[in-house]
């Protein structure tokens, strides 16, 4: 593409992560040439997000990825028993109890709630971008002295200048340009430091059927985090650095030794891939957009992992953005749309931080439980946190109260419980219904790169230059949609 070889390009995207690379794919779907500027010399190599929600597999089947990416992790949520989270004194000791995996697969959704490792997720959405758009990402060029005009963006990619017509910083938690813009966050803060442990072990075939996607270890001796990364041999171990500990007070072979007396599996050889230090600290940034530079991902809000709700919120306010974004390069739009992207997901970013931060105390709560040893009350707080449940509400059930959309007067549907509770409805501001159309195929699928009418019985007479499908007006489509004929 010529654009990808000149000093200027429509939209420059600071940061090769899920949410940067996920941007980059959705905007070339949408043609419009971008370019992807990642400090790092290549994809990262350290497993740190896992969750993919129900709403994100629906944005990563309209991408064509889906697949690719569900198909290598389906067996760890279809292995029968197989929970969320297990508490207990190790790997294979004593439990204190369990939540349990509700409901992945769901009637109200197409696409499943499932547990992928970040590599994996970065690799699919890498292969599928240079497949598209050979040459859009460009490692090893950190992007430097953002200066944002009334026209354009000036900045340093690489040692190279560069101009763009709109910069997008998707730089993570860490990233600079949020910091250089003045933009503040609003949040609890510093909420625990840790080490992320990549190590490969063989525990998979001696859990004695225990099966879970995390596993809690709370004893008189252990403190410890694990995620299975690939249901076998392939974990992640994370260790909450007490007072005087540093991320670099541990050798690998310390490290093993962690993970080795946690396990409860001694004689198990464990060799440390990877370690990545990390601070729980939960935010959501002021503003989304800053002129002519936007924020997504971490750069615009960073969750509690408790929830798994992090990367799902990144690459869905890039799926807002992305094609907003593409009607204002192309001219058809105003710029001011790009204020809707603020006013939609700056609402729902808060509200699912309101959340998660709800479930990380609970946790909090449990291991303050098990660090006096009070081991009825671990048992007690297990059986009463919040974490069972679908979650639906709080994957398929937010909605915009305003934004890029025109009211009907019509009234939220109420919802005993937002965080599980999820009631289909086509409100303007609603995730649109899934309805099956027959043969696996759902309505969403008819969503993707233009914008799409519906309607029930006839198309009307006057029709704009959209993409357009009618059903009958006696269809599940148009119950679920509350159309009448016409």
């Amino acid at each position: 593409m010529e654009s990808m070889t000149t000093d200027h390009i429509p939209v420059a995207i600071v940061g090769g992560g899920p949410c940067g690379l996920g941007l980059g794919l959705m905007l070339t779907r949408h043609g419009v040439p971008c370019a992807v500027f990642e400090r790092h010399t290549g994809l990262s190599t350290h497993p740190k997000a896992m969750g993919i929600s129900r709403r994100t597999s629906e944005i990563l089947q309209q991408l064509g990825v889906f697949d690719a990416l569900f198909q290598p992790c389906r067996h760890l949520i279809e292995e029968p028993g197989v929970c969320l989270t297990i508490f207990a004194r190790s790997l294979i000791g004593e439990e204190w109890g369990r939540i349990p995996l509700t409901e992945p697969v769901s009637p109200l959704s197409p696409g499943p709630n499932f547990h992928c490792p970040q590599t994996l997720t970065e690799q699919v959405l890498h292969q599928a971008l240079e497949a598209a758009a050979p040459g859009t990402v460009r490692f090893n060029a950190e992007v430097t002295g953002v200066a944002a005009e009334d026209s354009r963006v000036a900045f340093v990619a690489g040692g190279r200048p560069m101009t763009a017509d709109w910069l997008v910083a998707a730089d993570g938690a860490g990233g600079q340009i949020r910091h250089h813009l003045g933009v503040e966050s609003d949040g609890p803060g510093d909420m625990g430091h840790f080490l992320n442990v990549f190590f490969r072990a063989s525990y998979g075939s001696r859990l004695g059927g225990r099966r879970s996607l995390l596993f809690n270890v709370l004893s008189e001796d252990s403190l410890a985090f694990f995620v299975t990364v690939n249901g076998d041999d392939l974990w992640l171990m994370h260790h909450f650095l007490q007072p005087g500990e540093e991320p670099g007070s541990f050798s690998p072979a310390d490290l093993g030794a962690m993970i080795r007396r946690a396990s409860g599996m001694p004689e198990v050889p464990v060799e440390v891939l990877s370690v990545s230090p990390w601070v729980m600290s939960p935010k959501v940034s002021r503003r989304f957009r800053a002129g002519r530079v936007l924020l997504t991902g971490d750069a615009s809000a960073r969750m509690s992992p408790a929830g798994g709700l992090g990367l799902n919120t990144g690459l869905q306010s890039a799926h807002n953005l992305a094609w907003k974004l593409a009607e204002v390069v192309r001219g058809v739009a105003s710029p001011a749309l790009l204020d809707t992207y603020e006013t939609e997901r700056h609402g729902a970013a808060l509200w699912t931080l309101e959340h998660t931060n709800r479930n990380a105390l609970e946790i909090g709560g449990i291991v303050a439980a098990a660090l006096q040893h009070d081991w009825a009350d671990v048992r007690y707080r297990i059986a009463h946190n919040g974490r069972g449940g679908s979650w639906l509400g709080a994957d398929l059930g937010i909605e915009y109260p305003e934004g890029a959309l025109i009211p009907d007067d019509t009234q939220p549907v109420p919802r005993a419980d937002p965080v599980n509770d999820y009631i289909p409805n086509a409100r303007p501001g609603a995730r649109a219904p899934h309805v099956d159309l027959g043969n696996g195929r759902s309505v969403l699928e008819l969503f993707g790169s233009e914008f799409t009418l519906l309607a029930a019985g006839r198309l009307p007479d006057a029709l704009p230059p959209v993409r357009s499908h009618a059903f009958p007006a006696t269809s599940p489509f148009a119950a679920a949609y509350g159309l009448r004929d016409g």
